[in-house]
């Protein structure tokens, strides 16, 4: 649950920079702090999934790599590694 509470700003030049921006804008203040700040958000956002999808492209390159390589011998199960009760087999 988000609090909603009132935001104080301490800092003198961006209280001056909020209320410019709403007078050249016509606009009240909390408008133009919900405006910017969900302008900003957005840009955020999409940074956030282009490096996700970044990040997954490149997982993909790496699992294409790996599954190009050739096979070596049978491909190992479950069963080579546990016991029926789901205990490593210690060698």
């Amino acid at each position: 649950m988000i609090m909603i509470a009132p935001i104080q700003i301490r800092k003198p030049d961006v209280v001056r920079d909020i209320r410019l921006l709403a007078e050249l804008m016509h606009q009240p203040i909390t408008d133009v702090v919900a405006e910017a700040v969900r302008t900003k958000l957005g840009m955020a956002q999409r940074a956030r999934e282009a490096d996700i999808a970044e990040r997954l492209r490149r997982v993909a390159e790496i699992q294409e790599r790996i599954a190009a390589l050739p096979r070596i011998g049978p491909l190992l199960t479950d069963a080579d590694f546990y016991d029926e009760n789901g205990l490593p087999i210690c060698p």
